[in-house]
């Protein structure tokens, strides 16, 4: 098979499994208390992720004292903050719409670069900007209005999610200031056990009182997946196919992210797709098509 062929496999397989997350995530929430459920996601990546790297990249280990601040803020942001989120907000809202929602990460990129780092976007990416707000309302702007608690819950969940986003934006963006003598598989390691480490005090809070035997076969596989597949094969599987394309290209493959959720959703949640849905999801897609081309230009 051609080093192309393959990378487009990967690409493909990592997004489907990212999309596959809010569904077990959302049999995950109705199992488990969400720190715990946090943790116990982080414990086995760490348990899976620490014996590889040791393996492959044991003389690419140390950190600088700076960079070791700057791996604490990432995995604050996209560890703690962002799962801490999209699983609570799981429990408000759509696998479907969180699905959607949490593919918007690089309008989100665009508008924290911009905010802190002065990053001014181009017209390309502004216009794709504008279609992730305007995708954003679609989702969000045909709840039932007759039963006010429900829709307030159900907004409640999707602003959840788009905050999740904003902490994914500023682990990513992070990536850039780290040195880049730490390789991606170590900083997939260290993530993961930082991750863990932060969930830890919250999570043997709520084992406590957690009665384990209430937990189903099914809720612990998805636990598994959760932790073992989504948290360290997609990556895995991401920076082995990105490494062989080009920039634009790897982002275009970010589509499959939202349309993966979305059919996984109806397919094993029961979930309707609905009019509002599907014309949000098109105007983000759109909007992830523009930014990998703009980053192709760029």
């Amino acid at each position: 098979m051609q080093p192309k062929i393959r990378a487009y496999i990967s690409l493909t397989l990592a997004m489907i499994i990212v999309g596959s997350s809010v569904v077990f995530g959302k049999v995950i929430t109705h199992a488990f208390p969400v720190f715990l459920a946090s943790g116990l996601r982080f414990a086995i990546a760490s348990m899976m992720m620490i014996p590889i790297v040791f393996m492959y990249e044991k003389k690419r280990l140390t950190v600088s004292k700076k960079d070791g601040l700057k791996l604490f803020f990432m995995a604050f942001c996209g560890q703690f903050v962002f799962t801490f989120l999209v699983l609570l907000g799981l429990r408000y809202t759509s696998a479907i719409e969180a699905g959607i929602i949490t593919s918007t990460s690089p309008a989100m990129m665009v508008m924290v670069a911009y905010l802190l780092f002065k990053d001014r976007p181009n017209t390309i990416q502004i216009v794709a900007v504008l279609l992730v707000v305007a995708g954003i309302i679609s989702v969000n702007g045909f709840v039932n209005f007759e039963n006010l608690s429900v829709s307030k819950s159900h907004i409640f969940g999707n602003l959840l999610m788009v905050g999740a986003v904003v902490g994914e934006a500023f682990f990513l963006l992070m990536r850039k200031h780290i040195s880049s003598d730490i390789s991606n598989l170590a900083l997939t390691a260290y993530l993961c056990f930082l991750g863990f480490i932060m969930f830890l005090p919250f999570s043997i809070y709520q084992a406590i009182s957690f009665d384990f035997s209430s937990v189903t076969l099914t809720a612990w596989c998805s636990m598994l997946y959760f932790g073992a597949v989504f948290t360290v094969l997609a990556y895995l599987f991401w920076f082995q196919g990105v490494s062989k394309v080009s920039g634009n290209t790897a982002g275009m493959f970010t589509a499959v992210m939202p349309i993966s959720a979305v059919l996984l959703s109806c397919m094993f949640l029961q979930e309707q797709l609905t009019i509002h849905h599907a014309f949000g999801g098109v105007l983000i897609l759109i909007a992830i098509l523009l930014f990998a081309n703009a980053s192709g230009k760029k």
